[in-house]
């Protein structure tokens, strides 16, 4: 691995535009063209439907919101891993970095670069998942699988030149998956638009499929999926230190970036509802609404153009994606609590290099090994916990650094942190009862990162007395 100098700080090379670009890329994958069929599968109706992506999209602003007096006041890479240690201790924020390197942030890196892979080859059927083409210890590596490889390593280089490559490539994407999704939009509501498919839609009796559940826990376990095709979000606060007028600009990204993205998402799901049946919806092939919407519209060329837009967004998610994770790798390691040659810096590139080849390498093995959607599955109860600890950790913190400068306050504080984690709390008592084999193992992976804690802590202690 690269040995290069350890600096103090990173340069800041991003401005405003970069920042909200990398947190739009990071948040609009491929999940706005595919979790509304699943979580129209739990709830059955389009209006619930609709009320689960507005709860979503509050609880992200909510987010944003509590998010953006710590990257205020803790301008520092990392992000969010800096929040839960000053406010929770070393122990959670270790836990939280740990998971994001062994599932949370390489696990996404794996799913959307094999979603980009797996859309790719709609337009190439030679990319196939069943086109195996050698084998690694009894693996089969197929075109699919390659592919998704190619790409993790393609941005990983770009990333390692620097930042601002990655950042310029970026700005691209996001502004063409921007311009995408109102295209998305305007068809929707201009061109297939079907007032009796409307009516029917919204005039549909709520009808709760399970009847061992309530209309509550219904709307609780269909917000996992909202909640998750906002996920990116957060990966903003990881590289604070490489933003320009750090306190000003970054909760001012977050905001801007959140809304605007939440906007879109609301408008495209009324886009869908407006051409699509509920159990168009539902039924959606490998449960890819977009497909089914453009290909309704606009015949085989729309399912192109659809599979073209998806292309695109994940290139520009696993990118965004990429360049935040490494961070805070970079973070723990200056902490001691992680390999020491990831706390450096290129020579000339500034960036952690050794941390981004980890990184990559770690995703690269769960696309090999195929475990990485099973994976995130389990690790969806544990990311949301770490959420609601960090914006429930904005009461601690307030009191544990009272004179602490903030140049921004969270809005609406405490009211809306309060709300925010009530209703994930709800969220998470929810999937314990009726999802427990989605809950239980995340917290089992989360845990195995007590004992690794404790050998850092070891080493370094030996290290301390050595000196």
């Amino acid at each position: 691995m690269n040995q290069g100098k350890e600096q103090k700080d990173f340069f800041k090379t991003l401005n405003l535009y970069d920042a909200i670009a990398i947190l739009a890329g990071a948040m609009i994958g491929s999940g706005i063209f595919i979790v509304s069929s699943h979580m129209a599968q739990e709830v059955n109706n389009t209006s619930l439907l609709l009320l689960v992506w507005l709860i979503s999209g509050i609880m992200t602003i909510i987010g944003a919101l509590s998010y953006g007096e710590f990257s205020a006041s803790l301008p520092h890479a990392g992000g969010q891993y800096i929040y839960l240690k000053e406010t929770w201790g070393k122990i959670t924020g270790f836990l939280y970095g740990w998971s994001l390197f062994l599932v949370i942030q390489t696990g996404a890196i794996a799913a959307v670069a094999v979603a980009f892979a797996k859309f790719l080859g709609t337009l190439f059927p030679n990319i196939s998942s069943s086109a195996t083409l050698f084998y690694i210890y009894k693996l089969p590596v197929s075109s699919q699988q390659l592919i998704a490889i190619a790409l993790i390593i393609l941005l990983t280089f770009i990333n390692v030149f620097g930042v601002k490559p990655a950042s310029k490539i970026q700005n691209f994407i996001s502004a063409t998956n921007i311009i995408a999704l109102a295209g998305i939009i305007f068809s929707g509501l201009f061109i297939g638009f079907n007032t009796e498919v409307l009516s029917l839609n919204i005039s549909a009796p709520i009808n709760i499929t399970e009847s061992n559940i309530n209309i509550f826990s219904v709307i609780a376990i269909a917000l996992v999926g909202g909640i998750f095709a906002f996920e990116g979000w957060n990966n903003l606060t990881f590289i604070a230190a490489e933003i320009r007028n750090t306190q000003k600009n970054l909760p001012l990204a977050l905001i801007a970036g959140t809304g605007l993205v939440i906007l879109l998402y609301l408008l495209t799901n009324i886009a869908y509802i407006s051409v699509l049946s509920i159990d168009q919806v539902k039924s959606a092939q490998d449960g890819i609404i977009g497909a089914v919407f453009m290909e309704s519209i606009f015949g085989y060329y729309g399912k192109v153009t659809i599979s073209v837009i998806i292309i695109i967004a994940a290139f520009g998610c696993v990118n965004s994606t990429i360049l935040s994770g490494a961070r805070v790798l970079y973070a723990m390691a200056k902490d001691k609590l992680f390999f020491k040659h990831m706390s450096y810096l290129g020579k000339t590139s500034n960036t952690p290099e050794n941390a981004l080849y980890l990184q990559g390498l770690w995703s690269i093995i769960l696309v090999i090994s195929g475990t990485f959607s099973q994976l995130l599955d389990y690790l969806v109860f544990a990311a949301l916990l770490f959420y609601t600890l960090t914006v429930g950790g904005l009461f601690i913190f307030r009191k544990k650094h009272p004179n602490l400068e903030r140049p921004y306050k969270a809005l609406g504080y405490p009211y809306l942190p309060i709300i925010y984690c009530v209703v994930s709390v709800f969220v998470k008592i929810n999937l314990l009862i009726y999802k427990p084999m989605y809950t239980w193992p995340g917290f089992l992976i989360v845990l195995t990162g007590i004992p690794v804690y404790l050998f850092w802590q070891k080493l370094n202690k030996k290290s301390r007395l050595a000196l």
